[in-house]
């Protein structure tokens, strides 16, 4: 009977084992109505109309427009800027509304909102438990900007961190934070580092001229993308572009990638040890590890926001910045458009939720 009973006890041991291992392979259940998709912030026109938000399924078989009017019954202002992600939380930064939008990341329901000590803000870092945002204050004085710090616990701002003109992308490392000074009206050539426990500035680091996107390499450096000056009627001597790679051990640039003349950086990305950016409505890829400029041309297409996922390049276009505006995603291997969506006006941003 004693063996019996172990021979039983043993057959149910191990179909709770299947049954355990069988539902561990089961596809994660969606955690909201726009979970498993691609977010696209669309600033809105320029002369006051809302922002929006629109939501595609990675499965492009499901679009949305206006999803944040759609949960909440409210608009988010002018203009969306950008978005911020920590944990579920999701942070709309509204630029010319001086807000900042949260919401779960995955419904897109509203959970407060920052409206005070803000000023021009761009975009948003998490570090030490605490938001980082890049103000740009009054774009006619040089030396009102600063980085506001939020509180998460009470979505208030604690301190405002002094800074350089223009701050502009923020992005953490540990309790560091890297922040570009692309010069807010005028042209900055800068990135100032903070420090998350201290909050307050422990370097300034000189690169080339209107540096913007940062995303750190392979080998943990900062890399910055530099745009330049295009020669034009107000500014006839061109500025050339260039990438600064910054060593966040020492904060000193140490490589510096002269991008050749009429080409001028933006909207610059990374996946897999290649980078990818656009200039005068081309696209092009180069490796991160390249210690001169060799980048190839890619295809030619309307850049206005541009973001990097498994192989495949999302790229919107704002068209004549007044009606709406598309999303495009390539396949880099084969260089060609695979699909296109409708969008908001001056579609921005792109994320993947």
């Amino acid at each position: 009977m004693k063996t019996n009973k172990l021979v039983v006890l043993l057959i149910i041991a191990l179909t709770v084992l299947a049954s355990c291992s069988s539902d561990s392979n089961e596809p994660t259940a969606p955690k909201g109505d726009y979970d498993n998709g691609i977010i696209v912030t669309n600033e809105g026109d320029f002369t006051g109309g809302t922002g929006t938000i629109n939501y595609i399924s990675n499965d492009y078989t499901a679009e949305e427009a206006k999803v944040y009017e759609k949960v909440n019954n409210e608009t988010l202002g002018t203009i969306v800027q950008s978005i911020g992600f920590d944990e579920n939380r999701a942070y709309i930064v509204v630029n010319v509304a001086n807000k900042i939008s949260i919401t779960d990341r995955y419904t897109m329901e509203k959970l407060g909102e920052i409206s005070t000590d803000l000023s021009n803000p761009r975009f948003i870092a998490f570090a030490n438990g605490k938001g980082y945002v890049t103000n740009w204050g009054d774009g006619g004085s040089t030396d009102d900007d600063y980085v506001a710090v939020i509180d998460l616990d009470t979505n208030s701002v604690t301190n405002k961190i002094t800074v350089a003109e223009g701050p502009e992308r923020i992005i953490a490392n540990g309790n560091k934070l890297y922040v570009s000074h692309k010069g807010g009206w005028g042209v900055g050539n800068s990135v100032s580092v903070l420090d998350a426990t201290s909050d307050s500035v422990v370097a300034n680091i000189t690169v080339g001229i209107a540096p913007d996107e940062l995303f750190f390499n392979s080998n943990g450096s900062l890399m910055v993308s530099c745009e330049g000056q295009a020669a034009s009627t107000w500014n006839p001597t061109e500025v050339l572009a260039e990438i600064s790679v910054i060593s966040t051990g020492s904060n000193t640039v140490t490589k510096t990638i002269e991008v050749p003349t009429e080409v001028h950086p933006n909207t610059m990305v990374k996946e897999d040890g290649k980078i990818y950016f656009s200039s005068e409505g081309k696209v092009y890829e180069m490796s991160e590890s390249a210690s001169t400029y060799n980048a190839t041309e890619l295809f030619s297409t309307p850049v206005y926001g541009m973001n990097v996922r498994e192989g495949k390049l999302y790229i919107t276009d704002a068209k004549d910045y007044v009606s709406n505006g598309s999303l495009k995603v390539f396949d880099i291997s084969t260089k060609a458009e695979e699909k296109e969506f409708t969008v908001g006006i001056n579609p921005g941003k792109i994320y993947f939720n």
